[in-house]
Order: C-alpha cells, then structure tokens, then sequence
C-alpha cells in the first residue's frame, strides 16, 4: 500500500515538474484575454515570479537546502492551486493563485532535480505509473478545450490534488543532510537583480497584455539599467559559485536560457501573430507539450549522443522554423530536443564537483535564467524597433501579438521578426560547433 501511494506520489510530482512551467501560463494568459488590470495581473504575477524567483531564494541568506525548498515549493503550488479554484467566483483572489504557483514553477523544478539525484545515489529511487501519467495529461488537454468558466476551475482543481499527491513522494527521505558550506549566505546582488529582473518583466509583460506604450518605454530604459547592473555585478562576483563553472558548460547554460525564452515565448507570439490567437494551441501548445513528453523516450534512444544530438536537432529546427509550412513541426523536433539538452545540461552539473552539492541545479537555473531574460528583452526591443520602422506605433505591435484573425501586416512583421531572431541562436550554436570541432583538432 505504502509503495503505491509513494508511486502516485511520484508520478504527481513528475508531472508537475514537466508542465508547472507551460500549463498555468496557459491558463493565466486565457484569464487576461480580457486585458483588464484585474484579469491581466495573475498572468503578469505568476510570469514574474516565475522567472524572477531564482533570484530571490539565492539572495535572502536563508539556510533552506533542496528537500526544504522542494516541500515550500509544493505547498506554494497548493495554496496557488486553492486560490484559482476560489478566485472563478472572487476574481481578486486570482492574483494570489498567480504568485504561488510562479514561486512553486521556479523553485519546484530545480529542487526536485537535486532530490532526485540523492534519491538515485541512495537507492531511494521510486517508481511511476506510465497509466496514470498519460491519464492526467490527457485530462489536462482536454479540460484546456472547454469554455473559460468550467476550464479554470477543473484545472486548478486537478493540479491542487496532483501537489496534494505528490507529498507522499518524499515519505522514504529521512535524514537529508547538507554540508555546512553548501548552504549560502545572503547576497546583496542577487536581491539587486531580483528587483531589477523583477520590475522590467513586469512591466514588459503588462504594457503588452495592457496594451500600455508608457510601460514599455519604461521598460527599453530599464534593460539599460539591467545591462550595466550586470557589467558592475560581473566585475565583483568572482567569487560567486557559478563563477567556478567551466566557461565551456556556462555558455551552453546561457544558450538553452534563450533556447527556452524563444521556444516557448517568441514562438507563441510568432504563433499568434502569423496565425492567429485562435491557432495558438493547435500550431503550438500541442507540439510543444507533446515534445516534452516523448524527449525521455528520444534522449533514451540517444544515450550517450545526447548532446551532441540535442545540438544537432535543434539547429535543424530551427532551420525548419524560418520555413513557415513547417512551423508546427519544427516546435515539434525544437522542444524534444530541447528538453533533451536540457536533461544533459542537468546531468552534468551533477557532476560539477567544484559546486556545492546540494546547490548544483541552482547554478544551472541562475545561469539559464540570466540567459532566458536577456534573451527576451533583446527580442522584444528587436520587434519593437521593427515596427517602428515600418511607421507604425508600438501599440500595433502589441495588437498584431493577440489578435484572433492575422493580417498582412502582422504577418510580414513576423516573418522579418522570425529571422532575425532565428538567426541568432543559429550563429550561437554553429558558431559553437564550430569553435568545438577546431580545438578538438587542435588538441
């Protein structure tokens, strides 16, 4: 009885660790369809923390490890959870549901990637139920297709008892202990650019759900500010643990940060711009959803290949991508081999021996997430700069991003926009192919 309830437990959590990240976006972005402060806030909360949390939990100081972390994490995702269900009839309340589910989608995953190497190491390892995994996922699709009303609340219902579940996952952890210099003490500069990240997402995901121009002008100012911040912050951060990173596994951090940003965030937009908002989940979500699920049956095909792989798969989707009739597929072959990478990326920070243990995924989130942000800004300065050349108003550019029915002129804009933000990461990751291939030679 105890296995099985451990089994369910841990399938709940494996399932939230894949999708606390895309589903409860996808949710909060329906709620803000209305671009209302009151219906927009949520979507703009959870975002925020989502992307901002790491930041925080490394500059408080606390003395919270892995195990710790990963039951805040679980309870913030059901009290987020608790919150969306009542928030259908106190709309209010919805904005809470928003910041406990961002906080449980930026710490959950990472922390269960740390506990799930300490249960592997110490023969802790539990099973999951493939049965109930494709159960609730189907479920969750399907409750993604039903009007507004009843979508928000099954969702929200079915993702509080899956957190509920996923507590008795960590019934058979007993004595986690972490060394005394594995825990962190407080650092101001991870607060400074927890604020700073924290403010410029917010206000670059509110001007464009609010259709808010000042916002976003505030915004072009801010990542200005951000930029030097971080130049001032690199000079005086040596002794910070991702500085002890190898330049080489940095880089790829960095580059799967933006892979994300523009997998999940440019996509999604070139989606709605090119296709209308109406094609998002088809021409999407459902690519993108279903390559996170069949990226551990490929990276098991693949085994020790798995980079080399990963790189390769996702250079030739996003070749695919600048062919338009190929856009879905391409989400398609660029999420399984992200998700592929990133398995990678986390297996060999486990192995960084010059990191403290328990901290290992952290770095690897920091960093991907500096890169995730950067990555973003850049984008949407880029498309912002695109618009205005073409003498049209920033406002445009944020309808031409929601609008059911595409136009011309949304279209022509994101295929300009496509390249050049597709070409970007293919310079990235030829360019780095290419800087790898000469120093094996040269070795």
């Amino acid at each position: 009885m105890k296995q099985n309830i451990q089994s369910i437990g841990n399938t709940m959590l494996s399932i939230i660790s894949s999708t606390v990240v895309v589903l409860p976006f996808m949710f909060f972005l329906k709620w803000g369809s209305s671009h209302t402060v009151v219906a927009v806030l949520p979507f703009v909360i959870f975002y925020t923390f989502r992307t901002t949390g790491i930041f925080f939990i490394r500059g408080i100081g606390t003395k919270i490890n892995s195990y710790i972390l990963l039951k805040i994490a679980i309870y913030c995702g059901l009290l987020g959870s608790l919150f969306g269900v009542v928030g259908v009839a106190f709309s209010e309340l919805e904005l809470f549901s928003g910041l406990f589910l961002g906080l449980s989608a930026a710490w959950l995953p990472m922390a269960n990637n740390t506990i799930n190497y300490y249960k592997f190491e110490n023969h802790l390892t539990g099973s999951k139920n493939i049965g109930i995994t494709v159960l609730f996922l189907t479920f969750l699709g399907i409750v993604l297709m039903l009007p507004d009303n009843y979508s928000f609340a099954i969702f929200f219902a079915i993702y509080g008892l899956m957190y509920f579940l996923s507590l008795s996952s960590l019934m058979n952890i007993k004595n986690y202990e972490v060394q005394v210099h594995d825990l962190e003490g407080y650092s101001y500069q991870y607060i400074i650019l927890f604020f700073v990240s924290f403010i410029l997402v917010f206000l670059l995901r509110s001007s464009r759900l609010l259709l808010n121009t000042l916002q976003f002008d505030y915004f072009v100012y801010g990542t200005f500010f951000l930029v030097l911040c971080m130049l001032i912050w690199s000079m005086f951060s040596s002794h910070r643990p991702q500085r002890r990173v190898p330049s080489d596994l940095r880089y790829l951090t960095t580059l799967n940060g933006a892979l994300g940003n523009y997998l999940f965030l440019f996509s999604s937009l070139y989606a709605a711009g090119y296709y209308g908002h109406s094609q998002l989940f088809v021409r999407f979500y459902l690519p993108y959803v279903l390559g996170i699920v069949i990226a551990p049956i490929i990276s098991g095909l693949i085994g020790k290949e798995s980079k080399k792989m990963s790189l390769i798969g996702m250079t030739g989707g996003l070749i695919l991508v600048l062919i338009t009739p190929f856009f879905t597929s391409s989400v398609l072959i660029l999420s399984t081999f992200k998700s592929v990478f990133n398995g990678w990326l986390t297996n060999a920070y486990r192995h960084q021996d010059e990191l403290p243990k328990d901290k290992r995924i952290w770095v690897k989130y920091t960093i991907q997430s500096m890169g995730s942000i950067v990555h973003q800004f850049v984008l949407m300065i880029i498309g912002s700069l695109l618009v205005l050349d073409n003498q049209s108003s920033i406002k445009t550019f944020f309808v031409m991003t929601s609008q059911k029915i595409p136009t011309v002129e949304s279209r022509a804009l994101m295929n300009n926009w496509n390249g050049i933000a597709t070409g970007i990461l293919l310079i990235a990751l030829i360019g780095y192919g290419l800087v790898s291939t000469i120093n094996r030679h040269n070795v």
